[in-house]
Order: structure tokens, then sequence, then C-alpha cells
């Protein structure tokens, strides 16, 4: 993040220390005295009212200066169609990449993207939310382009690993299509078929001390809400990678299955298994799905590993292997991937994360959608990838959902506790993390919970966190500019309108009818006591 991490909480002790008790006027503590009880009871129905999705943290700006906003460092690729810069934020001093991609101009068809394209692929970030996903910050567009914001990988892409290093050993393998298959899994439980998998969309952002990388499945330009209506047959990809099926456009979750079986196949033999000079050759040969696993290194495999290759690659879709079954499939068992992908140091780290989640609470809308945007836009933070190994832990399926039964049974286990001595606390627990009231708790729904707050309170990040309400940047956050941020969070405009009216009443110390920084400061540090 831009400091040392025992600057940035050098800092906060400093802020919180320094910030001088704000003194109520007669008026104000009377009402205080008097009127505490029944305005603390609406802001907590308000809160649990509100319906929070990633919608209203993951923000679309239109025509605005990208300048104001970002640093350009330099580039990291460049396309046709698009172009990849590496920026630095302004105020955080994170870095992010930034993808500008060119709208369709008619009447040169052939030039640019179409909307629709880039609309789908927003509508679908929008509704993932996964550690082996890449991260999607925010979008802006302009007359001529989109230009949208995620995680910056520094380590690249696997397809360049694998012309730098491969072929690689079966643990290696094992770690990675591990992660692949966690980040699909959770897709297609939200119904999301991926449709290009490959190893240039699988970015590495960094590496344990055995060289193992983390990844990020990035890319979603032609991925395909499974829905009713929205009906979308077009044979797209790159034919190394596609599934035989997909020729007779037939389209179902299983063909990012095949996909993720010819990556095996590349990561153990640094050669695909379909050929061929032009483009109909490698279709031809995917089409006849002919695979020689008779030669070395195939021939020289553990009987796990071939046994998950051969159900990757399955002609048959009917009789492919799923994501949810290949991730409890022995062979990622034979090297512990789960356990060194999800390997918290100290058992005290583990007891924080558990303190967190069974104390948090909701009682103040604006530390809750400030708390969240926040968490959000800082995924590299220890604290944060902590939290997400926690719940990898607790979700014992892999689906990136958390029920109820879930999280009663990971906090036995982890705090050692009785399930008869959670009972009467899991319901109220479960009720404050999940945001989105959809049943289940999503990855950032559980850090928000699990995280140390103090992490987040330094100037910088709570500045940062500030700027997403005062829209217009003068300082300030008219009622007009919560509206805007609240307003999808709540169906019904005469709930809104209460829920910003004590959102104001909570914050607004000096009255003036909007939310100054200072004011801000102080309703985030009382996240602490």
């Amino acid at each position: 993040m831009g400091q040392k991490q025992e600057e940035i909480e050098e800092e906060a002790q400093a802020q919180i220390s320094m910030q001088p008790e704000i003194e109520a006027t007669p008026d104000q503590s009377q009402n205080m005295g008097r009127g505490l009880e029944p305005r603390k009871s609406f802001m907590l129905k308000a809160s649990h009212e509100m319906k929070f999705t990633n919608d209203m943290i993951i923000s679309e700006n239109e025509n605005a200066d990208l300048g104001k906003e970002y640093e350009k460092l330099n580039c990291l690729g460049e396309g046709e169609e698009s172009i990849i810069h590496r920026v630095k934020h302004n105020i955080t001093e994170e870095i992010r990449a930034m993808k500008v991609i060119k709208k369709l101009r008619p009447p040169k068809q052939n030039e640019g993207v179409d909307e629709k394209d880039i609309q789908n692929e927003i509508g679908v970030l929008k509704k993932l939310d996964h550690p082996c996903i890449l991260k999607i910050f925010e979008f802006y567009s302009d007359t001529n382009s989109y230009s949208i914001i995620s995680e910056f990988c520094p380590g690249g892409d696997l397809f360049q690993e694998i012309v730098d290093k491969g072929p690689f050993r079966e643990k290696y393998c094992a770690f990675v299509i591990y992660q692949i298959l966690l980040g699909i899994n959770h897709c297609h439980s939200m119904n999301i078929i991926h449709r290009d998998l490959k190893p240039e969309n699988i970015l590495i952002i960094d590496k344990d001390k055995n060289e193992f990388p983390r990844i990020k499945i990035c890319d979603f330009g032609i991925s395909k809400i499974m829905e009713k209506g929205n009906q979308d047959s077009r044979v797209v990809g790159v034919p190394y990678y596609m599934a035989p099926e997909l020729f007779s456009k037939r389209i179902t979750e299983k063909c990012d299955i095949w996909s993720i079986g010819v990556i095996l196949y590349l990561l153990l033999s640094g050669r695909p298994p379909f050929a061929g000079e032009e483009d109909d050759e490698v279709i031809e040969s995917v089409k006849n799905g002919k695979i020689d696993y008779s030669s070395p290194p195939f021939n020289k495999l553990t009987k796990n590993c071939l046994d998950l290759l051969k159900k990757l690659l399955n002609k048959d879709p009917e009789q492919r292997i799923s994501a949810q079954e290949a991730l409890n499939h022995k062979w990622f068992d034979a090297y512990d991937s789960q356990q060194i992908f999800n390997s918290i140091k100290d058992e005290k780290t583990i007891k924080i994360l558990i303190h967190n989640l069974k104390t948090y609470k909701r009682d103040s809308i604006i530390q809750d959608v400030a708390l969240a945007y926040l968490v959000h836009n800082f995924p590299q933070m220890k604290e944060v990838i902590n939290a997400n190994k926690l719940f990898n832990q607790i979700d014992t399926n892999g689906d990136g959902k958390i029920n109820k039964n879930d999280l009663k049974k990971g906090l036995s286990e982890k705090a050692k506790t009785d399930h008869k001595a959670l009972e009467k606390d899991i319901d109220q627990i479960y009720k404050n993390i999940d945001m989105d009231k959809n049943g289940y708790i999503t990855y950032e729904e559980f850090v928000r919970a699990a995280v140390s707050k103090e992490k987040f309170i330094t100037k910088s990040i709570l500045k940062f966190a500030f700027r997403y309400f005062d829209k217009n940047n003068n300082g300030e956050a008219s009622r007009e500019e919560l509206e805007e941020v609240f307003k999808q969070g709540f169906k019904d405009k005469a709930k809104m309108k209460k829920a910003l009216d004590s959102i104001i009443d909570e914050v607004d110390t000096n009255r003036d009818g909007k939310i100054q920084f200072e004011e801000f400061v102080d309703i985030m540090k009382k996240m602490l006591k």
C-alpha cells in the first residue's frame, strides 16, 4: 500500500489520539440523552433493511477525468481493440491495472468492441466475488472508450510462465489447477460460464517461498450468464482450448472444464493436446478428441493425476467431471493443495479473525458501506488475505458461499467450541454478516466482519473512502450524493428517505445537512470502540 505497516499503524494511532472530542450543544446533549436508544434502534433496523450488493461499490463513471484519479506509469500490453496500463491511485498510491477498450465506431464495424459485449463483461464481473477471480474496482466511459480499473498482477500470465519454466511437476500443477477450479466453481454456482479459459487469461499476482503462484482468472469479455432469454450460441474462443461440443453450438458450463483440462495438459507437458498448422486443423483434432497418454510425461504421471486429466478431457460433456467434483479429487489431497493455499501461519491470527466475526455488529449504515468499499479495494492487504483463507477453510464445498450450517460448524471447529454454545448467537452473527440477504455469506461479506477495523483507519485510506460518498470531490457529501450511493440498496423510496435522514442525523454533527470529511472520520473511528 504506499507505506510500511508499522508506519500506517503509528499514523492511525496518532490521528486517533489527536482527534478532539466534539462537545455537544445543550440542544444536542438533550437530544442525545433522551433519543439515543430509539435512534440507535432505528439505525440498526435501517442497516438490516438495506440490501447491499457489489453494484453499490463497483461504480461506473461517465466522462470523468481519469487524470485526477490515476497516474499512468507504463504500458503493459496493447492489442487491436485495447491497451493496458499500469497506473497509480493518486490518494492511496496503490498500483492497479487500467484496461482501455475502444468502443465500436460505425460505419467501420471492424474497429473497436461492441458496447453490448463490454456491458456484458461489466455485468458478469459485478456478480462475481472470489479471491481467485481478478478484482474489478471501477469503470469509466467516454465517447470513444471504456476504462476498466482492476488489480495489478505483477507476475504476468500463466502462458509466459509455461514458456519460461514449463513443464512443471505435479505438485505445482495441482496448486495452480486447484485455484482455477475454485474460481470457476464459483462462476458456475452463479450460473456464469467463462468460455475463454486459457493460460493468457490466468494472471499471477505473487508466489510463495516455493515459487508456487497465486493466480487470478481474468477476461470475462465473452462470458455467458446462463439465464432464460439469454441465448448466445456463438462459437467463440481459441480453438486449442475449446471443447468439442462448442462446434455443435452446445454450450454448458462443462466447456470450461475441458479448457481446464487442456491447461493441465499444457502445464504437465509444455505442449497442447491438440495441434495443427491452421485453426481448421486444430478444430478437427479437437472434434476427434483422441489424446495419446502413452508417451512421456503422461506414462509417468501418478494414477490420480492421470485419472483427473482424463475426466477433465472427457469428450462427452455429460460424463465430464464438474468443477465441484474435481475439487474433491484425490489428486489434490495427495499434494495438500487446499491446505497449502489456505494456510494461515499462526493460531493467534485465526483467534483474532474468529473474535472479530463473533463480535461484529452493524449499527451504522455509513460504516457498513464504507467498510465494504475498503475491503473490496484493498484485496492484497495481509489481513484481507488471511480472512479469505479462513473463509476457504469453512467453505467446505469450495463454491465461494457459506450457509448457516457451514458457519456454525466452522466457528465451532476453529474456536474449539461446542455447537450448542453457538446456537443462541449464530442467527445474529449470520444476519449481521449477510448484508445482501441472499441466504449465504460471500467472501467480501465474511472479510468485512473478520478483519480488524483499525487497519483501515488511516488518513489516506479514509480520504479514499470519503471520495466514494463525495462524488464531486468538493470536500463534503450532500444528501443528493448520498442518495446516489444508497438508492440501489433500498427498493422502497420511503425507507431510503428515512435511512438518509438517520445517516445525516448520526454523522452530521454541525447540523448543516451535509457530511464533511472530519465528520466521516469521527463515525469511522467509532468502529474501534
